[in-house]
């Protein structure tokens, strides 16, 4: 009997091995294309970012590119620490500017996260739930996708897995040390991304109340340390950020939208979203973890979990509906729900004592990891968007690398940025105005807005013909007002000066 409960442990160690190796075997998987598969806009910052920062200390460089992208790093606004961003660019000291470095550092961090979902199924004595849940975790297809890319958001997540495999750990061993680990990992992970708080906050606290004694609560000093531990590093970041940098407060406008919150239909969107990105059955399936995790102590860490994660939606009704990359945290939440219910499963497989269970339940999991892979795969292989570069490059020099530009594109004009290494200011979208509308703004006057914004500019670019034709009276305005320098495939140029 020994001798089986080894070997069993042998063949789940291995198959969690081969699990990671998978895991970055799809991420790494066509890295080198351009990052316009998935929510280019914010990927494009990060690289605007990295770049930046890669060109300000290089000595053999044209100084008019230096200062581009100097100046390009600065335009982009502070939201969070560019963490990732600086790891980049220390790693483009060492192999040169490469386009997938960001994205290949976000595949490694989800792998960690992975890590992390493991060690705490195994501290919950789920053992074979753990290693469906890693499976889950490193193989849900939007999973895999959103988690290679260059946005912080693949970073918080493995954090938040790590902060809440510490916060479990502190709450069974109840040492200093425990804590103090975790009051710097839920620091940490709501530093890389304050949206954490949410989730991390509503844990924490249905972990703390799961001790029912509130006396005992309020005169617990090792709760109020890891509470300290947790707030200062945000704290200290946003008292940076609004009074000193002084550009981090513009980020809690548009935000809130109070409006949505009334509207019944917004609900029942939000509800399908996370259940078609976590996937229906993992979905209901975590909803049952809630009565069956073993720990009453983790049950009410989940539940709070949960809470939070409403309360997260709740306060971004918007961008929860518009940015899929806000749900990615939903697919740890689900990991870790379904840990309880898949283990009690392949705990009823295993009270059958027959010896083909186990390769049979091992081929199924490896059947079902290589259909999501060869899934995955083909979304990858389907678009090559290699060709594009030459397309912003020669635009770029069309336009001049001098020119005081205002754009309207459909990306924002992060490719041309990037590529083109032309810098300017943005035209709204029909998108953007309606997101102002519905957060209770007016809609400005068109003669005066245009003054206002092309002040001081020399060209008008439009890269977004579509978006263009949602926009009649600018169209009009343009064409009657301004000489057309320039037409071609996608794009036009109109000369602002006198």
């Amino acid at each position: 009997m020994k001798q089986q409960m080894n070997w069993q442990k042998t063949w789940q160690l291995l198959l969690v091995i081969f699990l990671f190796a998978a895991g970055l075997g799809i991420r790494l998987y066509d890295l080198t294309d351009l990052p316009n598969d998935f929510y280019m806009v914010r990927q494009y910052r990060a690289l605007l970012i990295a770049r930046g920062m890669y060109y300000a200390g290089l000595e053999n460089v044209e100084s008019w590119k230096q200062a581009i992208a100097v100046e390009q790093w600065q335009q982009q606004a502070l939201i969070e620490p560019p963490l990732l961003e600086m790891l980049a660019a220390l790693t483009y000291r060492l192999t040169g500017e490469n386009i997938w470095v960001g994205r290949a550092y976000s595949s490694l961090f989800w792998l960690a996260g992975g890590i992390a979902l493991w060690l705490l199924g195994r501290s919950l004595s789920l053992r074979d739930g753990s290693v469906i849940a890693l499976a889950y975790f490193l193989f849900l297809q939007f999973g895999v996708i959103a988690s290679r890319t260059f946005m912080p958001d693949p970073l918080m997540v493995a954090m938040m897995a790590w902060a809440l495999w510490a916060l479990y750990r502190w709450e069974t061993c109840r040492t200093r040390g425990a804590a103090v680990l975790a009051g710097l990992l839920l620091g940490l992970a709501i530093l890389i991304k304050s949206v954490a708080v949410f989730p991390l906050a509503g844990a924490a606290i249905g972990l703390v109340l799961s001790r029912k004694s509130f006396r005992k609560i309020i005169l617990d000093g090792q709760t109020w340390l890891v509470a300290g531990l947790t707030a200062l590093p945000t704290i200290l970041y946003y008292i940076y950020g609004i009074f000193f940098e002084g550009s981090l407060g513009g980020q809690f406008s548009l935000r809130f939208f109070p409006a949505l919150l009334t509207d019944r239909s917004f609900y029942v969107r939000w509800l399908f979203q996370t259940a078609g990105f976590g996937g229906f059955l993992p979905f209901l399936l975590a909803l049952l973890g809630t009565f069956l995790f073993p720990a009453r102590q983790f049950r009410w860490l989940w539940i709070g979990l949960g809470i939070g994660y409403v309360t997260y939606g709740m306060v971004f009704p918007y961008h929860l509906l518009t940015h899929d990359y806000y749900h990615l945290p939903i697919v740890l939440i689900i990991a870790i729900g379904i840990m309880p219910a898949a283990d009690a499963f392949l705990l009823w497989l295993r009270s059958l004592e027959s010896r083909w269970v186990w390769p049979a339940v091992t081929a199924l999991l490896l059947l079902a990891v290589s259909m999501k892979m060869w899934d995955v795969r083909n979304i990858f292989a389907a678009a090559d968007y290699r060709h594009e570069v030459a397309y912003w490059q020669e635009l770029g020099d069309l336009i001049g690398h001098d020119k005081a530009v205002i754009q309207l594109s459909g990306d924002y004009g992060c490719r041309l940025a990037y590529f083109g290494w032309v810098s300017g200011s943005q035209w709204l979208t029909v998108a953007d105005w309606n997101m102002r509308l519905l957060a209770g703004q007016q809609q400005p006057e068109f003669g005066s807005t245009f003054a206002e914004q092309t002040a001081g500019m020399d060209l008008f670019v439009v890269t977004s013909l579509p978006e263009l034709e949602n926009q009649p009276e600018l169209a009009q305005y343009l064409s009657a007002q301004f000489p057309l320098l320039s037409q071609g495939d996608g794009y036009l140029i109109y000369d602002l000066r006198p």
